[in-house]
């Protein structure tokens, strides 16, 4: 182990989100971890989390947990994904690199935004991860097809689209416009059909949006109100996913982001029906510390938390969570659970 790798271990997330304000120009600090108009939607995504409680169990006799499991098809180590962004060579000038080289110590699986700084193919050669392409609902429909094309030529294990985005980005007051426009069902059906890879759809938050989706042929969903950087005064990913998992029936796979800072907050999505958690800000801030070690520990931390939990409420595999492992105290339908 290098003395850097060792430094990095040692850090506690709040130590590694300091460090990364501290390596962040000001306004790109604000970039990574704004959220539109009056914040609420970013904040009630933390909010509904530290409402779902864990119910902690000791006669047992549980001594592993197994945090190993197949998603889109393709094993990893942990249910702890690498959330799409765009333009991280504003945060490390290897950007989506060091990211997958971080992801693939860990042994997580990543998606990548369309607008990256380097494409599928460089981040691929970069470090063998399972790699999940993620596009834009571009106005310019054949562009989208194209660059889906090309993400599948460089060895994608799927691909899909962030469709929540479609009004631009808005931190604060101040939106960044995009060329995007919204996506039809009709739409998402035919553009699905350009690909025989596993087909992900970014940015459901309700259970009539899920059925459409799966109606459409998509092969997973992502719940997500794109860190609260879409919508002001939405729901928080947690709150509408047991919801979501009963419409969807197991059909497709679903997903999540929105929030999740600690393994206790995976574990909480897993009881109450989710396969994967996207994780977003932490990845930024381990990112702009340590470069690809401070990624790489990032998920190898959160992956630790959640093994402890696992232990502490008689989880023994990430892939048959129950949902009584997980209690909802205050803030939305305890009946909601996924039994």
């Amino acid at each position: 182990m290098s003395s850097e790798e060792a430094w990095v271990e040692k850090m506690t997330l709040e130590e590694i989100k300091a460090a990364a304000e501290k390596n962040m120009k000001p306004e790109v600090w604000d970039w990574v971890n704004g959220a539109t108009e009056t914040g609420l939607t970013f904040e009630r995504n933390r909010w509904a989390l530290e409402r779902v409680c864990l119910k902690l169990r000791v006669l047992h006799g549980l001594q592993t947990a197994n945090t190993r499991l197949n998603i889109l098809g393709h094993e990893v180590e942990t249910p702890i994904i690498v959330a799409p962004f765009a333009n991280m060579v504003r945060v490390h000038p290897e950007a989506e690199r060091a990211i997958a080289l971080g992801a693939a110590k860990a042994g997580a699986m990543m998606f990548l935004g369309a607008v990256s700084t380097y494409s599928a193919e460089q981040v691929g050669e970069a470090a063998s991860i399972p790699l999940v392409w993620m596009g834009e609902p571009f106005k310019d429909r054949a562009r989208l097809v194209r660059l889906m094309h090309e993400a599948e030529k460089a060895g994608c294990c799927a691909v899909g689209i962030c469709a929540d985005d479609f009004m631009g980005i808005k931190i604060k007051d101040r939106l960044l416009p995009l060329q995007n426009s919204p996506l039809s069902k009709e739409e998402i059906r035919e553009i699905r059909k350009e690909t025989s890879l596993p087909f992900v759809l970014k940015g459901i938050m309700t259970k009539e949006d899920a059925v459409e989706a799966a109606d459409a042929g998509v092969d997973a969903i992502v719940v997500s109100n794109h860190g609260g950087r879409v919508l002001d005064c939405g729901q928080a990913s947690i709150e509408v996913l047991p919801e979501i998992v009963r419409a969807v029936g197991g059909k497709i796979e679903v997903l999540i982001d929105g929030g999740f800072r600690r393994g206790t907050d995976v574990l909480k999505a897993l009881a109450l029906g989710a396969r994967g958690v996207l994780v977003g800000r932490p990845i930024c801030w381990g990112l702009a510390a340590a470069g690809a070690e401070g990624v790489a520990h990032i998920l190898q931390m959160m992956t630790g938390e959640l093994e402890r939990a696992m232990l502490l409420t008689n989880v023994p595999d990430v892939t048959n969570v129950s949902g009584q492992a997980a209690v909802v105290s205050v803030g939305f339908d305890i009946d909601s659970r996924v039994k």
